[in-house]
């Protein structure tokens, strides 16, 4: 299970800063792989239209979830679209459309969102993720 928050000096439960930063910055190195020649490894790295594509099905939840005023039921009513991202994820790994490593990572951080500020700070990883994996390389 990733636990998203640390405490402070003061005590308080905040969330750990290094998952939109070296954390995320590690995930996209290890998503978007160089080839010898510089490039990117088209066949081991993860394709941009897949990166999109499960990043715009996250986001689209935090959409419902936004539009209700990020109430307890408007994330309870997500929370099973949330879970399915695991299937999804299988399916595509299956596929051989994503790489073991997302497929992996995918679903161990769907395991550990149980509560809005879980859900709050997975977008905020996520997000870091996809913007990293850009800044290594990956093209549309």
């Amino acid at each position: 299970m990733i636990s998203y928050y640390i405490q402070d000096e003061t005590g308080r439960r905040v969330m750990d800063c290094r998952l939109v930063d070296e954390n995320a910055l590690s995930m996209a190195k290890q998503l978007v792989v160089p080839g010898y020649d510089g490039k990117v490894d088209q066949k081991r790295s993860i394709k941009s239209s897949q990166l999109r594509k499960f990043y715009s099905d996250v986001k689209n939840l935090e959409h419902i979830w936004i539009n209700q005023q990020k109430s307890e039921t408007a994330f309870l009513g997500i929370l099973p679209q949330i879970k399915i991202l695991k299937a999804k994820v299988a399916y595509a790994r299956e596929r051989k459309v994503v790489p073991p490593v997302f497929a992996s990572w995918l679903s161990e951080h769907v395991d550990s969102i149980a509560t809005q500020q879980d859900f709050a700070a997975f977008l905020l990883h996520f997000e870091a993720v996809v913007g990293f994996c850009y800044g290594e390389g990956l093209k549309d």
